[in-house]
């Protein structure tokens, strides 16, 4: 199998929302939303990719992809789309 690429794991992402929120929208549950929030941002802690120009400081990459992931999880976990 081939290693995902940045640009993969963002169309991942998008289209990971999208189902989810059409479940939302479909079922009347918005806990669809709040768990694509989450698996979304795992996906980027577990699996930290970077676009190809900022490879020069690998280090300070995965650190900033990591952070996203964490904010992802946090809007996952913050808002109140399933209330």
């Amino acid at each position: 199998m081939e290693k995902l690429t940045f640009r993969i794991q963002i169309i991942i992402g998008i289209i990971l929302i999208i189902i989810a929120n059409v479940l939302s929208f479909a079922l009347h549950n918005g806990i669809f939303s709040n768990i694509s929030w989450v698996i979304y941002g795992l996906l980027f802690i577990i699996n930290p990719v970077y676009p190809e120009r900022y490879s020069n400081n690998e280090k300070k990459a995965k650190l900033g992809v990591r952070i996203a992931g964490i904010i992802c999880i946090a809007v996952g976990l913050f808002t109140g789309f399933a209330v």
